[in-house]
């Protein structure tokens, strides 16, 4: 009801004859064939927008499945089967798809040498500059440590010298004067073998001090390329980690041993009926909803919130169109145990589909995704999606604008109608007032006169 203000004493007057009761039932009466029809139709546009929302997300998660099953590239993945523990293996997609065998003979290893023993870190290496010279892999790396250098001191100067190739750490070994500078090549291979000198300037002390090449204890681990056989090949590699054996594939050596690892590359056959499995799935729930809401009930005279709308029946008659046509090579995707059955449900042969990867897998890849002149029938589905339900100007983002514009219209209809109605019942509680006062006055006056009579009847008895 409108606010009406100073007209709360409405129906004194007239004895509650013009009240706002009255003005109330009138008003419902005008908002139900008014206002009423409106918000039903604002509602099924609210209704119809949400349910166009949710097939919107539904082709577009549709969509992105089908980007895989599209594109050539699916057929290149590659899976690895390792039987053995003494190596890992890594391919990239596209590797070609090959059985092997390799046996680890030798891993290859870095070149690790201790010094003698000092009681701390912060001992003394060295009283007098002494030259220190480390050769690796040919080249000969000299420079000076000063006098008072401790342990500590040294294993940074040898950090900062070496520019990366040799890791020197101090261990504390225990016992008496634990402390020991262990330097570590960080690549492995024969080439990485170290040789050091340490002169201080006294034949007595060159070495015997610091380090004694000549002392087994100096030497933790000398040096080595890894050995192994391929295909019982023998090949040798400075490095663990081989990327140059086979294109496409990384092998890396773990551990040694006598025994063969068979390794097989094959195309990723499971990973392709997956992602059939995903876009089936996505059909068949896609195809159920558009069915849902573009059904009617003839029995009870019932209808889906888009019977008759064209572009949802185009969407379904055309989405099942194309899972039932052929691809450029006159190939199906029944052929491949995709099937639709008499009600629309999609069904997948997984194992049937596997068999013909195995048997041909160029027929199934050209089929499924075709090339840019001769799209498959996944590419022809993903492109479809692509004009009638992701794109900017699709018909279903078209409709979705239709359904926005027509609601916002009859909000603003509502509005009208409302306004109108205010304005209406304003001025007729404004009118009953006026009525109501008036009725006042005439029953006061009534009244009045009444009373006049009543006496003059009463004196002349």
């Amino acid at each position: 009801m409108a606010n009406f203000g100073a007209l709360s004493s409405l129906g004194l007057g007239s004895s509650g004859a013009l009240s706002y009761d009255i003005i109330d039932k009138l008003r419902k009466v005008d908002e139900d064939a008014q206002i009423k029809p409106l918000d039903s139709q604002i509602e099924d546009m609210k209704k119809r927008g949400a349910e166009l929302n949710k097939i919107i997300t539904m082709t577009a998660s549709m969509k992105s499945s089908l980007f895989d099953l599209s594109d050539s590239v699916l057929f290149a993945k590659r899976t690895v089967d390792v039987n053995g523990s003494d190596v890992e293996v890594s391919v990239e997609d596209g590797t070609k798809a090959q059985d092997m065998e390799v046996t680890v003979k030798n891993l290859a290893r870095a070149d690790i040498k201790q010094t003698k023993g000092f009681a701390s870190d912060t001992s003394v290496v060295t009283t007098v500059d002494t030259d220190m010279t480390i050769n690796m892999n040919g080249q000969a790396v000299t420079f000076t440590v000063t006098a008072g250098t401790t342990l500590k001191g040294l294993k940074d100067l040898i950090n900062e010298k070496m520019g990366g190739k040799v890791d020197a750490t101090i261990l504390n070994t225990g016992g008496t004067d634990p402390f020991k500078l262990v330097l570590k090549t960080t690549k492995t291979g024969a080439d990485q073998a170290m040789s050091f000198s340490f002169d201080d300037g006294n034949a007595a002390t060159t070495n015997d001090d610091f380090l004694d090449l000549t002392l087994p204890a100096a030497n933790v681990q000398d040096a080595r390329d890894a050995l192994f056989t391929f295909n019982g090949i023998d090949i040798v590699r400075s490095s663990n980690t081989v990327s140059d054996l086979v294109v496409g594939m990384t092998l890396t050596l773990k551990n040694e041993g006598t025994t063969p690892n068979r390794i097989s590359i094959k195309q990723d056959n499971e990973g392709i009926a997956d992602r059939v499995e995903e876009f089936v799935t996505q059909y068949n729930d896609l195809m159920s909803e558009l069915g849902a809401v573009t059904k009617y009930d003839a029995e009870n005279k019932s209808a889906g919130i888009f019977q008759g709308e064209s572009t949802i029946v185009s969407l379904k008659l055309s989405l099942s169109q194309m899972a039932l046509g052929t691809a450029p090579n006159g190939k199906g995707l029944a052929d491949y145990g995709i099937e639709v059955t008499r009600d629309g449900v999609m069904s997948f042969d997984r194992s049937k589909l596997i068999s013909a990867l195995e048997s041909d897998t160029q027929t199934v890849s050209d089929t499924f995704a075709g090339d840019e002149n001769s799209p498959g029938i996944f590419a022809s589905l993903k492109n479809y999606l692509s004009d009638a339900a992701t794109k900017k100007d699709s018909l279903l983002s078209n409709l979705d604008t239709s359904l926005k514009e027509r609601e916002k219209s009859l909000e603003e209809r509502r509005a009208r109608a409302l306004a109108s109605i205010d304005t209406k019942y304003e001025v007729m509680a404004k009118r009953f007032a006026s009525y109501d006062a008036l009725i006042g006055k005439l029953n006061a006056s009534f009244q009045s006169l009444q009373s006049m009579i009543d006496a003059q009847y009463a004196a002349s008895k």
